[in-house]
């Protein structure tokens, strides 16, 4: 009996994952998950209490393990070079992807509908960082913001898109040519 549960529990989480994914939060339909998942609604309620329920058991790992890897990007011992951040959050990205765009376009009617803007304020601040410690001034946190901004939505963009693996690692090497370029900015100022 529990491998047939641990089963329906994951092909639950599997359909939930897929409609979420394709129609975010509030437009998913639990029918149609319990109809992918070739269960019925009852089933769904034995393991998950609510729609919420589910929404959080497909997303939680992953946040905690972004909210883990960012700070990593903070933590002063580790110190990695700036491309040594930009292969793990790609390759994060690129592993967690159907997460990764249920939180960016569909966690609306959620608790983690604020998860693009909370990202990219944990971005700006360590490229802020990054800045100061490069350029040893005080940094225009508004081209930051744009700056993170710009890198964010390029994230956005790889996810929607069906870019390969090979094109999707293309964009964190521009990433760091713009990035290169507002320092010297910053250093010419």
């Amino acid at each position: 009996m529990e491998k047939s549960e641990n089963a329906v529990r994951s092909r639950l989480l599997e359909a939930g994952k897929e409609e979420f994914r394709d129609r975010g939060f509030l437009k998913a339909s639990l029918r149609a998950i319990c109809k992918k998942a070739e269960v019925t609604t009852g089933a769904l309620y034995f393991f998950f209490e609510s729609k919420a329920a589910l929404f959080e058991e497909i997303v939680e790992e992953t946040v905690e393990d972004l909210k883990r890897i960012m700070g990593d990007f903070t933590d002063q011992e580790k110190q990695l070079h700036p491309e040594e951040y930009d292969r793990i959050l790609m390759e994060f990205i690129w592993e967690n992807r159907d997460i990764a765009k249920i939180l960016i376009d569909g966690a609306e009617g959620t608790r983690y509908v604020n998860f693009r803007e909370d990202a990219c304020t944990k971005m700006e601040q360590i490229l802020n960082e990054r800045f100061q410690k490069e350029c040893g001034q005080e940094v225009d946190h508004e081209l930051v913001h744009i700056l993170v901004q710009m890198k964010f939505q390029g994230y956005c963009e790889l996810l929607r898109g069906n870019c390969s693996r090979e094109n999707s690692w293309k964009f964190p090497e521009f990433c760091r040519y713009v990035l290169a370029s507002a320092f010297w900015q910053l250093r010419q100022n």
